[in-house]
């Protein structure tokens, strides 16, 4: 897992990928890394055994997600700073279905997070020690409103007696050598997987370089990388 998980963040590009339901696109996004401060529109990966001179990895993840069922569109913009040893240290997470839009910042080192809401007719702004966030469900729903809520509902969060780290460390990824058939030839990949709260199980297909191929997630929902998908 650590091996793929490094060719992922020094991937040499980035992975733009349609987001399907039940075979029916929905929308789009972006996963794009970099290493220091460049985010890899790079030409190239940096080469293998050379040090991290900037000291961190950065991950980009953008999109567009039509949901059917708000009638509503989601754009929604999340980036993550890490460490040369792949800890966290940066959080910025920005979500919008007009009229309404989110946005939470978070750094490590301030054991700190910054939410913002706006829904068109009230603002919010606070912020949040981490030993705050003991019940994430009641804080979306006492603070971000009943339209985050109701997107966020059908997501079982961790409660009081589940802290985030320990929830975090629960969650256990498998990885192994597989293929992917592209066209008519199968392709050697990487195959991650894991299984969230139990229930909710998600497989991830990456290239031998490190680009995100395909993403299989609750709710018949797939990504798939754009070069790979015919409509």
């Amino acid at each position: 897992m650590e091996v793929v998980w490094k060719k992922i963040l020094t991937a040499p590009d980035s992975s733009s990928l349609n987001i399907l339901q039940d075979g029916k696109r929905i929308g789009f996004c972006q996963w794009v890394t970099g290493v220091g401060e460049a985010l890899a529109e790079l030409d190239e990966a940096p080469p293998e055994g050379v040090p991290n001179k900037a000291g961190n990895y950065r991950i980009e993840f953008n999109g567009d997600v039509n949901i059917p069922e708000a009638v509503r569109h989601l754009h929604f913009d999340c980036g993550l700073v890490l460490s040369a040893s792949q800890s966290w240290q940066e959080l910025n997470v920005r979500l919008n279905v007009r009229p309404a839009s989110w946005e939470i910042h978070s750094v490590a080192a301030e054991q700190t997070v910054r939410i913002k809401s706006d829904d068109g007719e009230s603002r919010f702004e606070r912020v949040f020690r981490f030993s705050d966030l003991q019940n994430p469900g009641a804080l979306i729903r006492d603070y971000t409103g009943p339209l985050a809520y109701a997107l966020l509902g059908g997501l079982e969060l961790p409660t009081a007696t589940q802290a985030p780290e320990s929830f975090a460390r629960g969650i256990k990824w498998e990885a192994r050598r597989d293929t992917l058939k592209i066209g008519h030839e199968p392709v050697g990949v990487y195959r991650l997987q894991t299984r969230l709260l139990d229930r909710y199980a998600i497989v991830i297909f990456v290239s031998r370089v490190g680009e995100i191929l395909r993403v299989e997630l609750p709710d018949q929902i797939v990504l798939i990388h754009d070069q790979l998908t015919t409509f």
